[in-house]
């Protein structure tokens, strides 16, 4: 790939960066099962959650369910003697199954107070007692429409049926007649991700329950549900529709048509108090069904736990009222549609703050606007998948952005730090405010260091100047290894000479910069002894060096042309301190610093008190130590001229 188009992809590698995490989610998750089941999963737990806090349609004061619970079975509620006088709940007090007489009773009590339909939530698919039957068919073909009977769609045996589902209709004799009654299928499929009952097959054929299509002229039967609401002259939903089921956030399904005890419409006492003497029943639609816990009939939902003939009733509610859950049938529109918003907001929005907030209010705006189609139109979208491409390419397109933003930073303060110190690189591109305000032009105390070569002039007229050159670049490396090692800042070369300075960029003290100074000096001296022995072993000229500190208030920022400037100080500490580096040669020291700067340092290094000194361009005398052969330094200090107040004085340099 050629300069000129890495140069062309770079404003959009960031977006190429987002478009990899959109491709990366819409792979893993949109194509790849595992993590298309995980959305999925996720998804459906989002709609249950709308479905709970929302709620359906609202209880059917219509609608009523007598169940057989336990209180039915064992009759505890009532006096033994009313049982023993009525014919029906004695047969009752049987062992269940009761005798199907109870059921003919019951068609004739509640058809005679004015019931609209009567749902037998029981599978009568085989005979019993002839005489039973024969009462139970009688009172079926007395109610003609009102009665509603209860098939099954069952696995047959493999050689029978070879395992395929086959309808399981009421006994013959409850079928045949003058009119024949109402019947609608019981079953509900669970859902096969987490065994949930979310959804009733209003309609279906054989075909649809074994192969999944229907078949060419196959019959169609009808759910309990859908005959009853056929039987109410309502509009019939066909297929599968996904319930809006009813309930409440803390409590569930269950409280709602929640049961009555069947035995009270047989006992006189309740039914004239429950029951209005039967006036209740008028117009309702009544089911009879299994409720006690040891029929099982209990179904997980995203309700909760519900009965069968709850569950039933529910879906006759939500096909009255249309109130079915619609749901999108595919992630992909969502990843597309917040895929390219990430890839958007990316694109064009830089500043980081204003990216996370914003971010973070679009998928508030999702989940809203998933929230209130759920609620508003039953309507469940799938978000999970496109969040996730909104999140995930965001996040790759910041991580790639703030990969390569450290990595320009490095690359800029490797340029820099060729040019200038490393410490101002590093302050340039670490702590651009502060430095901002440093490279305007502040006042600082500084420690200044000035070192030199001495008799450099004279040996570069006598020295191969290749050969002169590469020794002085190792000399001045060394030089700054140390300078950097104790933390100062490299101002610039004066061809062989080094000033270096601690405390112009701010933080540290003083009393620290001091110290770090001089320890500096010293290392100077002590690396350049190792360097003169090898150069020596080597047939080269040895260099000696001065060097002077001094330290004082200095002006520190950035000085020179707006087409070149260079960070440093001036002042006249700077002055002083490369006056001091002068007087190394005059005093036979290798270092001389001032008081300033041993007060500062509070070091106790033994260095030569020299005095106090007059320099030339001051008009106080400075008072200054120098590190060097003592009794040499000592011997030299008498031969220097004094004025009257004792100070020595410096006319040269």
């Amino acid at each position: 790939m050629t300069s000129t188009t890495l140069t062309l992809l770079k404003p959009w590698r960031k977006s190429l960066a987002c478009l990899v995490g959109i491709a990366v989610v819409m792979l893993g998750f949109g194509v790849f099962p595992v993590g298309r089941a995980l959305i999925d999963r996720t998804d459906r737990a989002l709609g249950d959650w709308i479905i709970r806090n929302t709620s359906g349609p609202p209880e059917k004061k219509e609608l009523v369910l007598l169940g057989i619970d336990e209180a039915s079975l064992a009759l505890d509620a009532l006096d033994p003697a009313e049982v023993a006088a009525s014919p029906t709940l004695s047969m009752m007090s049987t062992r269940f199954p009761w005798d199907r007489r109870v059921w003919a009773q019951a068609i004739d009590r509640l058809a005679g107070a004015g019931a609209k339909l009567i749902i037998l939530d029981l599978i009568f698919s085989s005979a019993s007692e002839p005489e039973a039957d024969a009462e139970l068919a009688a009172a079926i073909q007395r109610y003609p429409g009102r009665v509603v009977l209860v098939s099954t769609f069952s696995q047959g045996g493999a050689e029978e049926h070879g395992n395929e589902y086959s309808l399981i209709e009421p006994y013959r004799a409850f079928l045949d007649g003058e009119t024949e009654p109402r019947v609608g299928f019981s079953n509900f499929k669970l859902d096969p991700n987490d065994g949930l009952v979310r959804s009733a097959r209003y309609t279906t054929t054989q075909g649809i329950e074994n192969n999944g299509a229907r078949l060419n002229g196959e019959r169609e039967y009808r759910s309990l549900a859908a005959e009853v609401i056929h039987a109410m002259g309502l509009e019939v939903p066909t297929g599968d529709q996904e319930l809006r089921l009813a309930g409440n956030r803390e409590t569930g399904a269950l409280e709602l048509y929640a049961p009555r005890s069947i035995f009270e419409i047989f006992s006189e006492k309740y039914w004239a108090l429950n029951y209005k003497g039967g006036k209740f029943f008028r117009d309702k639609v009544v089911m009879i069904g299994p409720v006690a816990p040891r029929f099982h009939d209990l179904h997980n939902t995203p309700m909760g736990p519900i009965t069968g003939p709850q569950l039933h009733l529910q879906a006759i509610a939500c096909g009255i009222d249309k109130a079915f859950i619609h749901r999108v049938s595919s992630p992909w529109p969502g990843m597309i549609l917040l895929g390219l918003l990430a890839l958007a907001w990316t694109r064009w929005v830089r500043r980081p703050v204003l990216s996370v907030f914003g971010l973070m209010g679009m998928i508030c705006c999702v989940a809203g606007l998933a929230l209130w189609a759920g609620t508003s139109f039953s309507l469940l979208l799938l978000i999970s998948g496109g969040i996730l491409s909104l999140v995930v390419g965001w996040l790759v397109a910041q991580s790639f952005e703030m990969v390569t933003e450290r990595l320009e930073k490095g690359r800029l303060r490797r340029d820099f730090r060729r040019f200038v110190s490393r410490d101002v690189a590093d302050a340039m591109i670490d702590q651009q405010d502060d430095w901002q305000v440093t490279a305007a032009g502040v006042k600082r105390r500084v420690v200044v260091l000035f070192s030199d070569v001495r008799g450099f002039t004279e040996r570069s007229e006598q020295t191969d100047p290749g050969e002169l050159v590469k020794q002085l670049n190792e000399y001045l490396t060394r030089m700054v290894e140390v300078i950097f090692r104790h933390g100062g800042t490299l101002d610039k070369f004066i061809g062989d000479a080094v000033m270096a300075h601690w405390g112009a960029l701010g933080g540290g003290n003083e009393e620290d910069h001091a110290r770090k100074a001089i320890l500096a000096a010293r290392d100077m001296i002590g690396v350049l002894a190792q360097m003169n022995a090898t150069w020596l072993a080597a047939g080269k000229s040895p260099f000696q060096i001065g060097v002077g500190l001094h330290l004082g208030e200095a002006i520190a920022g950035e000085i020179g042309s707006p087409e070149r400037t260079e960070f440093g100080v001036i002042g006249d500490t700077v002055n002083l301190a490369s006056r001091l580096e002068g007087l190394t040669k005059a005093f036979h020291c290798e270092v001389i610093y001032s008081e300033e700067v041993k007060r500062a340092s509070g070091l106790e290094d033994g260095a030569i008190d020299l005095g106090e000194v007059r320099v030339k361009g001051r008009r106080n005398a400075v008072r200054l130590f120098g590190i060097g052969d003592e009794e040499v330094v000592l011997n030299h200090l008498r031969s220097f001229e004094r004025d009257a107040e004792g100070a020595i004085v410096m006319t040269t340099k």
